[in-house]
C-alpha cells in the first residue's frame, strides 16, 4: 500500500521541524576558536580576535582583590578563567544564560590566594569603580554575567562574543545589561562596565 500525500507530507514536516529545533540548539552554544562547545567549568583563555595584535585576558598583580586586565604583550594568552551556569544541569556553556566567571588567582596573583567569581559593584559608576574585580559570589546581582553573539564580528568565520553584566536576571541593580568593554586608566586597560565593548573569543586552555 502506497503512503498517502497527506502522510508523505507530515513526515517532511516533522523532519524539517525537528532539523530546524537542532538548528536553533546548535546555534544557542558558545563556541572557541576551534569550534568546539564551551564547556562549563573548565578552562579557556580569553582574548581579541587578533591575538598577535593584542594580548590576552588576565588579572592584575598589584593588589586584592584583583582587578582584570588586558595584557599589554602581543600574542600573550592571559589567565585561564571559568563560566558557571547558574542552572546547575547544563554541561555547556550558552547564549544569553546568566552564568559566574571565574579566575584562579593563586597563580596570576600572589596576593589572592583564591579561586573567586568576578563582579562589577556599581556598573553606572565612573572609574575605577565599574572595573571588574574579584570575591564576587555566585548568582548575585553584582556577579551575574552573561555571552551574547557580537553583533559585528571582526572574522564571520571566527566566532567571537560580548560578555555583559545583567543584574537583573539575578534578582536585583538596574533593569538593563552592561557591554564588558576596556578603559584605559593610569596606563592600564580594564576591563569594566564603560569603555570600548570588547569583541572576545576563547581557547581552550590544559586543565
Amino acid at each position: 500500500m502506497k503512503p498517502s500525500l497527506f502522510l508523505v507530507s507530515f513526515l517532511l514536516f516533522v523532519l524539517v521541524t525537528i532539523q530546524s529545533v537542532s538548528s536553533a540548539n546548535d546555534d544557542d552554544f558558545i563556541y572557541d576558536i576551534a569550534g568546539k562547545k564551551v564547556r562549563k567549568n573548565s578552562p579557556y583563555y580569553i582574548g581579541p580576535v587578533n591575538w598577535a595584535k593584542e594580548g590576552g585576558i588576565k588579572a592584575s598583580n598589584t593588589k586584592c582583590p584583583a582587578h582584570v586586565i588586558q595584557d599589554p604583550k602581543e600574542v600573550t594568552k592571559g589567565d585561564p578563567f571559568e563560566f558557571t551556569p547558574q542552572a546547575a544541569k547544563e554541561q555547556y556553556v550558552r547564549i544569553s544564560v546568566s552564568l559566574g566567571v571565574t579566575i584562579n588567582l593563586t597563580k596570576s596573583n600572589g596576593k589572592c590566594k583564591e579561586t573567586t567569581f568576578l563582579k562589577i559593584d556599581d556598573p553606572e559608576s565612573k572609574p575605577p569603580s565599574n572595573f571588574i574585580t574579584g570575591r564576587g559570589l555566585l548568582n548575585t546581582a553584582v556577579s551575574c554575567f552573561q555571552l551574547v553573539k557580537y553583533p559585528k564580528p571582526t572574522n564571520a568565520k571566527v566566532p567571537s562574543y560580548l560578555l555583559q553584566l545583567c543584574p537583573y536576571a539575578c534578582g536585583a541593580g538596574p533593569d538593563s545589561c552592561f557591554n564588558i568593554s576596556t578603559s584605559v586608566y593610569n596606563g592600564v586597560k580594564y576591563l569594566g562596565a564603560s569603555g570600548t565593548p570588547l569583541e572576545l573569543v576563547f581557547k581552550k586552555a590544559s586543565a
